[in-house]
């Protein structure tokens, strides 16, 4: 009997702990999956050759606020354009930025805590492309480091964007569309010039005819 009832009261004890055991861990991975659950994107340009190309990086929330963060971007094709510059937003009041050639390292930090908990859609900075060629890059980002309000590292998910250079169209003649413009007003302008010219030749003789007519 007493050995029935210790059993009983252990089995009770085990399916108890087993349980607790079972939420805890719910909990941690619920708590690991909203940490991971951010993330970091590129809003993807594409522009026309020789024009500058802005690429904006975003963090799509912040559930615990934003202190600050270190991220690299590049280029993977570093032959289609430069970097140029890097604007950031207005609530980074401490920032920098490392450009070389077709990469850069930028840091900013949040120091009037401007980024609460909870807030979404926020611009983190504005990458200025120049000296563009006609063909296609990849975006890719490094998080260096990233923290929450607490000090805290954030782990957030990264998505790569793409930097689409287009070609300039050609005409049917094989010149670009601006230089077929140039050659037909250059045209028309020398063509008008031979016209007044031709008229003005055409008067002078009719008046020397006729001057000579009257003697």
């Amino acid at each position: 009997m007493i050995l029935s009832s210790f059993s009983r009261n252990y089995e009770m004890k085990l399916k108890t702990t087993i349980a607790i055991s079972s939420l805890f861990c719910l909990i941690l991975m619920s708590t690991a999956f909203a940490a991971n659950s951010v993330k970091v994107s590129v809003i993807s340009p594409t522009v026309k050759q020789g024009e500058e190309a802005k690429a904006v990086l975003k963090l799509d929330s912040a559930p615990n606020g934003l202190a600050g963060y270190i991220i690299k971007v590049s280029l993977g094709n570093r032959e289609i354009a430069t970097i140029l510059k890097v604007e950031f937003p207005s609530w980074a009041k401490l920032y920098n930025s490392s450009i070389e050639g077709s990469s850069v390292v930028l840091k900013a930090v949040d120091l009037e805590d401007q980024i609460k908990p909870g807030a979404t859609n926020i611009e983190l900075a504005t990458i200025v492309f120049g000296n563009t060629k006609q063909g296609e890059s990849s975006i890719e980002l490094l998080i260096i480091r990233m923290d929450d309000d607490s000090g805290n590292p954030i782990n957030p998910l990264v998505e790569s964007g793409k930097l689409v250079i287009q070609g300039i169209p050609s005409t049917p003649l094989g010149l670009p569309f601006p230089a077929l413009i140039a050659a037909v007003v250059i045209i028309i302008v020398i063509g008008t010039g031979v016209a007044l010219y031709a008229r003005k030749s055409k008067s002078r003789a009719r008046g020397l005819e006729q001057s000579s007519l009257r003697t």
